[in-house]
């Protein structure tokens, strides 16, 4: 282990950043997105990502000063047959593991920052052993919260149950919100107290489509030689097959309009085949699991239609796509017995996402239940047929310059000198 001598002679930071992806791409993603920027203002500076998500093509990419470490995917909801593959322990062994493996990689890399994606304790609790080590080390922890968690009065009562008002308040030293205070206003809905709310701060949306890299002639040649075309993408594609499904039977509605379909990764096999099967009996339809440059086709498409996670909705924000939404509301991996689950195990963190940027005129969404291939086909019908016009509200899509930003300056040395640790001389003569 590096003591305090060899951090000296290594003066560029280094930044550990954990996400603990129990499903989908959103998460892993967004940490790229942080890590690439973080990159290319410190190159010499060393990064470390700790994931549990399985997309590892999405890790292929990350610059030359930064790497990886995977620990066991933890299944989070829904039936087995649709969630990421994990081992066949049980979830205490599994529990157990990651919390060490998580906790001995970040206390031997020795941070300058640990960045946590979203979940302050990760799954289960498995990051509090690492937070407590944490306190008496000089290293910074950062929360960063995507706009939007869940209902407020579900988030405060689990954050009251979990104890999750005195973690955020003990253990970490500032929250980054991944969105706009006039979009969401984090510190009311969740009730933050002054303590914690004065640790906050808005850097907007985090987003690296802010232009495409290909022009729509050639998303167009690349799709074949398509005309204008119509866009479905359902992200990582674990719980996508339920609105592709209406599209594709919405297209018929919809005359002499091709299509992409990005059905994503994650997908069930069956599920995949199902839709190409559905595609098939409609000339000018493109299938993909998926899209390297989705940006690109999304700012080239007519009209987009997706759910409205995080990430989707960022970048349809940016580029300024005409999109519809149909924001998820049941919990990850239970799209088959969503019509039969009760309202309290709903989540609404897509749609209060959609209802507030549909506000602001990024884009349109519908309501999930009103979803139908007669009412999308409507929809998208009158979307092609009016202009194309600019929102009326701006927002900030500055996030990750502003995360950066701040992720280095608490890296610094005078920062690390400033933490007021707990028992941090003790710590650093045990180093």
């Amino acid at each position: 282990m590096k003591g305090p001598d060899d951090r000296a002679a290594q003066p560029q930071p280094r930044i550990a950043i954990f996400t603990h992806d129990t499903f989908g791409l959103g998460h892993v993603r967004r940490c790229s997105h942080i890590i690439r920027s973080v990159a290319a203002q410190a190159p010499h500076a060393a990064i470390l990502l700790i994931t549990g998500s399985p997309a590892l093509h999405s890790l292929e990419t990350l610059p030359p000063n930064a790497d990886y470490i995977k620990i066991p995917t933890i299944a989070k909801t829904g039936s087995k047959g649709h969630q990421p593959p994990h081992l066949p322990l049980p979830v205490q062994e599994i529990t157990l593991l990651r919390r060490e493996m998580i906790r001995e990689a970040v206390i031997a890399f020795a941070p300058d920052v640990l960045l946590v994606d979203n979940f302050p304790l990760g799954s289960q609790s498995e990051l509090l052993p690492t937070l407590k080590e944490l306190r008496r080390l000089p290293c910074r922890a950062i929360l960063g919260l995507r706009d939007i968690l869940d209902d407020p009065q579900k988030v405060q009562k689990e954050w009251t149950r979990q104890g999750m008002y005195e973690v955020l308040d003990r253990y970490y030293d500032r929250i980054l919100v991944y969105g706009a205070r006039d979009v969401f206003p984090v510190e009311e809905a969740y009730a933050l107290p002054p303590r914690i709310a004065a640790k906050l701060h808005y850097c907007g949306y985090i987003t690296a489509a802010t232009t495409p890299a290909r022009s729509v002639e050639e998303v167009r040649k690349d799709l074949g030689g398509l005309g204008p075309f119509l866009l479905a993408t359902g992200g990582g594609g674990g719980d996508a097959y339920p609105l592709l499904k209406t599209f594709l039977e919405a297209l018929p509605l919809v005359p002499s309009m091709p299509a992409l379909v990005v059905t994503g990764p994650l997908m069930s096999p069956s599920h995949h085949a199902r839709l190409q099967a559905l595609a098939d009996r409609r000339p000018h339809v493109v299938v993909r699991e998926l899209e390297q440059d989705l940006p690109s086709c999304l700012a080239a498409a007519e009209v987009v239609v997706s759910m409205c996670g995080y990430n989707i909705a960022a970048e349809i924000t940016a580029l300024r796509a005409r999109a519809i939404v149909v924001p998820r509301t049941w919990r990850y991996g239970e799209h088959q017995s969503r019509s039969h689950a009760p309202q309290e195990t709903e989540e609404w963190e897509q749609l209060l996402r959609a209802r507030a940027l549909s506000k602001r005129g990024y884009l349109e969404h519908i309501e999930p239940e009103a979803l139908t291939p007669a009412h999308l086909a409507e929809r998208i019908a009158g979307v092609l047929a009016r202009p194309r016009t600019e929102p009326r509200d701006s927002v900030d899509l500055r996030g990750l310059e502003h995360v950066t930003q701040h992720i280095l300056g608490l890296a610094s040395p005078a920062a690390a000198a400033s933490k007021p640790s707990e028992g941090r001389e003790e710590a650093r003569g045990g180093r």
